[in-house]
């Protein structure tokens, strides 16, 4: 029997063509492009979103939508590719992993640094090797297969805005690359599927650097719909003092804090300086080397589902299957 594979083509560079206004998405013309570019020993479908996103516009109401398609036709398909612009492209990797724990199946998000349609494309490349993940033994978890490797979904960053290898995982390994396949890196099996929710809460990614970026971030905090909050802090996870009172203030109010390290590699270490203490007394949960996309749409989901503020804690302080190098302490 040959293997179904269910591409879902939600926009992006890779399905563009030049327009009077520059590059734009053209409906209609995926399935033919694919085509040849797919081998004959699979059966496959494509869903085109309609209108098609440029990922620069993508919200976490996306992120439920594919879900939702996803989970829908997990009994048609042995294997999903998920067409999808790079510019948020990790934000989404992140939160379909979340979103579709336990779904037994590969999800292979993927895209383009230039169109299907122009000559010299890294697009053919990255759809047959997302296609050879959709169809990987063994492997059930979101991917992100690009310029030749293959990285776990909820651990890749985009590195670079041009160049055709445009992401990596700056604390991790890949799953597929020239030597092949690494089976020992897969994540095992979740016994557990996830139900994806009706909707997704507010949860804000707070970037702190010096001056007034620290106003923006107090204005964030005291948001009165926010439910929770990732603070991308420097070096090992630190906060400037002045954030400390209104850290208190927002877990008064019950929204759930968590935090990730600027860097891309090396991890939080809560504790470790005095700058880090005002965390520690506002039970902010630390995330190891956890990306700040991973992190942001974890919480993201937790929240969707939980609504005691510690339960959520203690469950963020788990973590799933691949999503850091190593628990916290």
């Amino acid at each position: 029997m040959k293997q179904r594979i269910c591409f879902l083509y939600a926009g992006g560079t890779i399905g563009m063509q030049p327009t009077a206004h520059g590059l734009a998405p053209v409906p209609g013309v995926m399935h033919a492009a694919l085509a040849p570019l797919l081998p004959a020993d699979i059966d496959w479908t494509l869903a085109e979103y309609d209108p098609l996103i440029d990922s620069s516009n993508a919200t976490p109401a996306d992120w439920l939508r594919l879900a939702r398609d996803i989970d829908a036709r997990r009994d048609a398909a042995d294997g999903f590719v998920v067409l999808h612009g790079t510019d948020t492209l990790a934000h989404t990797a992140s939160a379909l992993a979340c979103l579709l724990a336990g779904l037994g199946k590969p999800v292979a998000v993927t895209g383009s640094m230039r169109p299907l349609f122009e000559a010299g494309s890294d697009a053919p490349a990255n759809i047959r090797l997302a296609v050879s993940a959709a169809r990987q033994a063994g492997l059930c978890e979101v991917v992100v297969p690009f310029a030749g490797r293959v990285w776990r979904g909820c651990r890749v960053r985009k590195a670079h805005s041009l160049a055709d290898a445009a992401f990596v995982a700056p604390n991790d390994l890949p799953l597929f690359d020239a030597g092949g396949w690494h089976p020992e890196r897969f994540a095992a099996p979740s016994g557990v599927r996830r139900i994806v929710p009706e909707s997704l809460p507010a949860v804000a990614l707070v970037w702190l650097a010096p001056g007034a970026t620290l106003d923006a971030a107090v204005a964030t905090l005291a948001l009165p719909h926010l439910a929770g909050a990732v603070l991308a802090g420097y070096g090992a996870g630190n906060v400037p003092d002045a954030l400390a009172p209104h850290l208190l203030a927002a877990a008064g109010r019950g929204v759930v804090l968590a935090t990730v390290t600027q860097a891309w590699q090396g991890a939080v270490a809560m504790g470790a300086y005095a700058a880090s203490q005002a965390l520690v007394a506002a039970g902010v949960v630390p995330l190891a080397d956890m990306t700040p996309e991973a992190a942001l749409a974890r919480l993201t989901v937790l929240l969707a589902t939980e609504t005691d503020p510690q339960h959520v804690r203690q469950q963020l302080a788990g973590g799933q299957p691949g999503e850091w190098s190593s628990v916290p302490a």
